[in-house]
């Protein structure tokens, strides 16, 4: 074999090698995003994080039923609710505690569905008068949400 083919044939060889690495990192950072998206997601201390604006407060009635909606939530609508007021399913490095959530009130009850300012973590929720109406604009808002429209 000539020189030429000695170095084609070593380049190659380093060329598959580096191409092997590169698989293994990112077979890597497939699990650790898997981990990651599958994690349990404390809702507790996003509550603890949580402020509020506009009115309501972490003792108004509707912030109360808020919580208690949202730690009842199966992990699925969870998920759906953090896209919906993030933009992203999942929580941070560090846990949900570490989003600066706002909840703010939007009016006084009405048949408009909670919205969201996601670049700022902001959720505008009306002063629904029942928890049943609350829980059901809620789940409504989060289900059929989707990037920046409705679906």
């Amino acid at each position: 074999m000539t020189e030429l083919g000695v170095a084609v044939e070593q380049y190659l060889v380093l060329y598959l090698y580096f191409l092997q690495q590169i698989e293994i990192v990112a077979y890597i950072l497939v699990i650790i995003d898997n981990f990651i998206a599958f994690q349990n997601l404390d809702f507790h201390a996003l509550e603890e994080a949580t402020e509020y604006d506009g009115g309501f407060t972490k003792e108004s009635r509707i912030v109360r039923d808020f919580w208690g909606i949202t730690h009842s939530l199966p992990e699925e609508q969870k998920r759906q609710f953090l896209q919906f007021t993030t933009g992203s399913d999942r929580a941070p490095v560090g846990g949900l505690g570490k989003i600066k959530l706002i909840i703010t009130k939007n009016g006084p009850d009405s048949d408009r569905l909670p919205t969201t300012h996601t670049c700022f973590n902001v959720l505008l929720l009306p002063d629904y008068s029942s928890k049943d109406k609350l829980k059901e604009r809620l789940l409504k808002a989060i289900t059929y949400s989707k990037g920046f429209g409705m679906l």
